[in-house]
């Protein structure tokens, strides 16, 4: 069977894909209509109107073709193995585009992804990769890999996070979780690989006493398994072991270093029966309103509060500012918007809006063994110390986050606000592949993208006496680093003044 392309608007895509699902799905008109009203509506008129869509059929989709051979082959009721694709443009898309070098260079810079649909009614939403420009709204950060594919023959590549609807069959809402993390890293890092459905199932085989098949969904444990094996050094957060204001500030913090968060929401604090997971992937840009509304917290570290009551020096917390974050949710399209005190807002069911965020996973590199809770609070002690020379009575902004020490010594090589002996003095220190980072700044500076200070700690070493842990830092006039041979601090006076804050993780503040 030959493939056939199709190029449509937004306002002809429900007659054009209702027909095809039809023909290639081997279902009713009605129940054709009825997948589009009750799926495929809310995930295509969210798109920009001037959208421009590529349907092709049939198209073999790997990650159904995993699902189909290890399971829905085996059905009496007989599945068509074959999906049917959807490529999203910005303007218009004509066939000679696809024919000419210059036509695809301008198809390149206008695609805005993919989404599969596969004949799993009333699932039927598949493996899709959708770029936040090809929405209406998309004022937010999110985290995105790159995805090499074809439309009409030409090889194109995909950019956005990774997103599915579960089948409920052989991927539950957890399933889908792991299954988007993994793609999403494979997407951005050579050392992962992504995973398909029948991997995840026969990863999980020995941590399971019943059948993995139709699934039944994965506990938080089962969860953090599978990230190991896949190559992880996971750690895990539960609400019930930390206030709510802490376990909130360490997940901003680690979206703030642009890392997938699987997370777990329930209602069964309130008596309800709601189980779920799904992804927190970015968030939404920082206004200068949120900044003004930023107040200093009372520190539940009894060491830190009572460090800071006697210096004088207060701290607001960039982790702290209330925003709206980005959710990866297989019951909706991607790139949900909710605060994080309310993670499903968004739904209409009341007993849904009651859940919360129960517990959270962060895949990390394995060499990672300085995690969040220490980092931070190292970082405000180094603050209230005299070790930096913070003047009594100071209002620090402080933003901290994870990253590659390749990244920010890229971003120290490049800033046009360093010095030029700065630059060459910091990207020779020793630094491990990844780093802690606390950025200081002040409410005025902030809002002009802006700090006065940093400190580095080094990601993999957990010991905090005898600053172990520091590997450098800058305020006002003074500059520290730890030097490669003995590992001591070596001072220096060069003045530093203002630079550009790191917006590599998330790519804008």
């Amino acid at each position: 069977m030959s493939i056939t392309t199709i190029v449509c608007s937004p306002y002809e895509l429900k007659g054009e894909l209702t027909q095809i699902m039809e023909e290639e799905f081997s279902i009713s008109p009605g129940m054709a209509a009825e997948a589009y009203d009750n799926r495929l509506d809310e995930y295509f008129r969210r798109l920009k109107e001037d959208m421009q869509l590529v349907i092709e059929y049939p198209y073999v989709d790997k990650v159904y073709r995993d699902s189909y051979y290890a399971y829905f082959s085996s059905k009496r009721r007989r599945y068509q193995k074959d999906c049917i694709r959807v490529s999203l443009f910005d303007g218009e898309v004509l066939p000679e585009h696809f024919r000419s070098a210059a036509g695809v260079a301008s198809l390149q810079e206008r695609y805005r992804g993919f989404v599969v649909l596969r004949p799993t009614m009333p699932n039927i939403i598949g493996r899709s990769v959708v770029s936040p420009y090809a929405l209406q709204e998309h004022r937010f950060l999110s985290l995105a890999g790159k995805y090499q594919t074809t439309v009409n023959a030409v090889k194109l590549v995909a950019t956005g996070f990774p997103h599915a609807s579960q089948d409920t069959e052989t991927l539950t809402c957890a399933e889908t979780s792991l299954w988007a993390v993994m793609e999403y890293f494979a997407g951005r890092y050579p050392e992962y690989k992504p995973v398909m459905p029948s991997v995840i199932t026969d990863t999980l085989r020995s941590r399971s006493s019943f059948r993995q098949i139709p699934s039944e969904g994965l506990n938080i444990e089962q969860m953090g398994f599978a990230l190991r094996e896949f190559g992880f050094g996971t750690k895990a957060y539960s609400r019930a072991r930390l206030s709510q204001g802490s376990f909130l500030n360490l997940l901003s913090v680690y979206v703030e270093s642009g890392i997938p968060l699987l997370v777990a929401v329930s209602n069964r604090h309130c008596g309800g029966t709601i189980g779920h997971a799904m992804l927190i992937v970015g968030r939404s840009e920082t206004s200068d309103t949120d900044i003004d509304q930023l107040t200093v917290e009372q520190e539940e570290n009894q060491v830190l509060a009572e460090a800071m009551r006697c210096s004088g020096v207060s701290i607001i917390d960039n982790a702290a500012m209330k925003r709206n974050f980005v959710f990866i949710d297989d019951n909706f399209p991607a790139y949900q918007l909710a605060r994080l005190e309310q993670p499903t807002s968004y739904y209409r069911d009341p007993e849904w809006q009651k859940c919360e965020i129960t517990h959270f996973l962060v895949p990390l590199y394995p060499k990672v063994y300085l995690e969040a809770v220490e980092a931070r609070d190292y970082m405000k002690q180094l603050l209230l110390d005299d070790v930096l020379g913070i003047p009594a009575g100071a209002e620090l902004f402080v933003r901290i986050f994870l990253t590659s020490s390749r990244s920010y010594k890229d971003y120290w090589a490049l800033e046009p606000g360093f010095h030029r002996d700065f630059k060459d003095l910091i990207v020779t220190v020793p630094m491990p592949k990844f780093i802690w980072v606390g950025e200081i700044s002040s409410r005025r500076l902030i809002k002009q993208r802006k700090a006065k200070g940093f400190i580095v700690l080094d990601a993999t070493e957990p010991r905090m006496f005898n600053y172990g842990a520091l590997i450098a830092w800058g305020y006002n006039d003074r500059v520290c680093c730890k030097n490669g041979l003995g590992g001591q601090l070596i001072q220096n006076y060069l003045p530093l003044g203002a630079f550009n804050i790191f917006i590599n993780n998330l790519n804008g503040f």
